[in-house]
Formats: structure tokens, sequence, C-alpha cells
């Protein structure tokens, strides 16, 4: 089903992108999570009181009466969006794109590999690195908030949230991967698969400013995420992510297909 001599090389080139989105989203965790004391809650409310609309925009409003809460409002409105959405597009780039763009898919066809069996391994090298960044992520806010608040995080709603996180993810590179299976040239796939995870990122962005921006929220794929309704403990939650889900798989199984059955310029 895969190739592991191409997985492994996958691993390799994938890398570094994945540590230094890693690096950023671990110094952000930890900072946010150090914040979690009255000094520092009180200045970040004044800052939702002093510049509404930015804080708005980024994600960045309410009031936290948990850690959980307080992660969720600072972290999950934008830092957790933005720094994966970079990734993702990295990535897919590097395990697709790349190839097809700069007609190096010739040698790899030129193996004893399917074009399914390539590309194949190409997807499941994207949700494996996707993964492995939530995890280590997910590892290091536990451990952040075990030594710092020890006993005050709920562990299980912030697992579920990093999960349904997980999901949105898998949609956006969905998107990535689909934008790369169909087109030849770079500069189409930056223009879709980057582009419209990008458009539906400031969708959001405006969405969350409320008033007559609000209908911008019906517009992306990032209100399906229900951080709020997960740290909750809401079961209505589960849909949305189903949801997600169902797009990621929709999206990388068509890719999959177009590019089995698509005339590549090699």
């Amino acid at each position: 089903m895969f190739s592991m001599p191409l997985l492994k090389h996958n691993m390799k080139v994938c890398a570094l992108p994945c540590i230094i989105i890693f690096l950023v989203l671990s110094m952000y965790t930890s900072v946010i999570i150090y914040m979690y004391n009255p000094q520092f809650a009180d200045m970040l409310n004044d800052y939702q009181k002093m510049m509404p609309k930015i804080m708005s925009a980024v994600g960045m409003t309410g009031i936290a009466r948990t850690l959980i809460e307080w992660i969720q409002i600072y972290l999950y409105g934008f830092i957790m969006l933005l720094f994966p959405l970079i990734f993702i597009i990295i990535a897919v780039n590097k395990l697709v794109m790349t190839y097809i763009d700069k007609g190096s898919m010739a040698g790899l066809l030129a193996t004893p590999n399917s074009r399914r069996k390539i590309i194949t391994t190409q997807l499941f090298s994207m949700y494996l690195w996707i993964a492995i960044l939530m995890a280590l992520i997910s590892a290091v806010g536990l451990l952040s908030s075990h030594v710092m608040f020890p006993g005050e995080l709920d562990a299980k709603s912030y697992l579920l949230l990093n999960l349904g996180t997980l999901m949105l993810w898998f949609a956006v590179a969905g998107i990535a991967f689909f934008a790369a299976c169909m087109f030849s040239e770079s500069k189409y796939y930056y223009a879709v698969g980057a582009g419209i995870p990008i458009l539906f990122f400031l969708f959001q962005m405006m969405g969350n400013m409320g008033e007559d921006l609000e209908f911008f929220k019906y517009m992306t794929i990032y209100t399906l995420l229900p951080a709020d309704d997960i740290v909750a403990g809401n079961a209505d939650a589960l849909v949305p992510c189903l949801v997600l889900l169902g797009i990621s798989v929709l999206l990388s199984g068509a890719g999959c297909i177009i590019f089995t059955k698509r005339d590549l310029s090699l």
C-alpha cells in the first residue's frame, strides 16, 4: 500500500519545517500557560477593552475561569490555526507539488511503484506529519500545565480540543492536497491550495469582529471548529468535527483519483 523508501524520504523532507513550526507553537503554548495568573489575566482583559476589534479578529475574547478556557481563548483563535496552516502549505508542496512542477515525478514513476502507491504514500506522509505536530504540541501543553499549574488543567478537554483542531488541520490539508494533485504548476497550487485556506482564515478573522462582518463566519471552514463546545463538554461538538474529517477524506480521496488518471508533464 505504501512505498517504504519514499515514506522514509518524506520523513526527512518535512522534518525541518515541522521542527520550526513546533518550536514556534511550543513557545506560544508555554508562554500563554505561564501567563495564566491574575497579573497577566488583568493585562489581557485590558487589551480586550482597549482593542476590542483587534482582539476579536484574532479570536482572543472572553473571560477565562479555568486554565483550559484560558488556553482555548488565547491559543485556538489564531495561533493554533495560523502556524499549522503555514506548515501544511509547505508540506504539501514538498510532498506533491514540487515533484509535479519540476518534472521529477518521472523518477518516482520509473520505480516499481504504481501511481496509486506513490500518491497514497505522499498522502499518508502528509497526515502523519500533521498528527506528529499535534502530538508534540499536546505533550508540551500537558507538561507545561503540569509544571506551572499542577492539577489545574482539564487534560481530557485539552486533548479533545486538540483532536477537534486536528480535524480542522486535516480539512485544510485536504484542500491543499487536492489542489496539488489537480495542477501542474506551483503558481496554481499556491493560488488555490494555499489561497483558499488563507482566504478562509481571513474570513474567520473578519467574522470574529461581528456586527456587519459577522456573515463572513458562514463562509469559512474554520467556523466548524467547535472549540467553545468542546471545552464546555457539549456533546454536539462531535458533529462539526466529523464534518471536518469528512471534508478531509473527500478532498484527499478525490485528489488521489485525479492524480492516478491525469496526464503528467514528465
